[in-house]
């Protein structure tokens, strides 16, 4: 498959080393989306553009991997589904509900393969972990409390302090948890409360949702690990059930129920990278705009300072 390369913000360097020299991935180009990418490139023997939909017309990639500044990721998505381009978009795919509906109608016309970088899903433990839960081995779900701490650490673009370009920290972190959260149940998000430091990027934040069932759900997002700590992140799970408590914690899984606490250990998954290169859409479209759309309702809640009620399902 011939695949280019819109932008190298967030998570593109990844695919890109999960995909150079594999025999079914022929990487053809880069080109930034806008001013703000210039020098992010993703190697220096990729051939490069100066235009995107340049690149486009002329290489006319079966697969574009799209990562400009992150507020700017809807309308590139556009340019390729207009082109019958499939994309595989850093998360969010949309940073505005406006942009998430033209995203939305453009991947249900245009028939693409569309899926973003909600790559933590297929980890080994998060992979493992909603399946046992889903298979009942905490009995019926009534509390889910997650986790994502990071390093902000020296290097972050200037762009990260403008809010139409970085789109918030919920929706750039914080979705990532919103996944596990929706993948480990099934359940529909129905309302949420929110709130941050109100800076930009917000440093700190937390986010309570209500799922369907009546399931309260906590989200702590922070950027104040320390850059001494072993990793850039601290990525945590912990959901209480009838029948026991599956926590992951410290990249293991934990399970306590009437047998006692125990470790599992994760069979290895396939990778959504691996998925998505040979055909595969590894998280249904209609998955990934849901959860986008849950994510900006979370940022209007800690903007607001309101109450927000999440009204639908998971349907394009």
């Amino acid at each position: 498959m011939k695949i280019c390369f819109i932008g190298g913000c967030g998570h593109a360097g990844e695919a890109y080393r999960r995909w150079v020299g594999k025999p079914q991935a022929e990487i053809c180009g880069y080109a930034p989306w806008s001013v703000h990418e210039r020098g992010i490139g993703i190697a220096a023997q990729v051939p490069q553009f100066p235009n995107a939909e340049e690149m486009l017309d002329t290489v006319r990639p079966d697969i574009a991997v799209v990562a400009p500044v992150f507020g700017l990721a809807a309308t590139a998505v556009l340019a390729c589904a207009a082109r019958g381009i499939d994309v595989l978009c850093e998360k969010p795919v949309a940073t505005t509900l406006q942009e998430l509906e033209m995203v939305k109608r453009a991947v249900r016309e245009s028939g693409i393969r569309f899926c973003a970088m909600h790559e933590m899903r297929f980890f080994p433990t998060f992979f493992e972990s909603a399946r046992i839960v889903r298979a009942g081995a905490v009995g019926e779900v009534k509390l889910i409390c997650a986790q994502k701490s990071y390093k902000f650490g020296s290097h972050r673009p200037d762009w990260y302090q403008d809010r139409a370009l970085y789109g918030g920290t919920i929706p750039w972190v914080g979705i990532h948890a919103m996944d596990w959260i929706y993948h480990f149940t099934g359940k529909r998000f129905l309302s949420v409360r929110a709130q941050s430091d109100g800076a930009c990027p917000e440093r700190a934040a937390l986010c309570q949702f209500t799922l369907e069932e009546n399931i309260p759900v906590s989200l702590s997002l922070d950027y104040y690990r320390p850059r001494v700590a072993d990793g850039h992140g601290d990525d945590r799970i912990r959901v209480v059930g009838t029948e026991g408590i599956l926590e992951i914690c410290q990249g293991e899984i934990l399970l306590l129920d009437g047998a006692g606490e125990r470790a599992i250990t994760p069979p290895p998954t396939r990778s959504l990278w691996e998925r998505f290169i040979v055909g595969e859409e590894p998280i249904p479209a209609e998955e990934i705009l849901y959860l986008t759309r849950v994510a900006l309702l979370a940022r209007e809640a800690a903007d607001t300072g309101k109450e927000i009620q999440i009204e639908g399902g998971i349907t394009v």
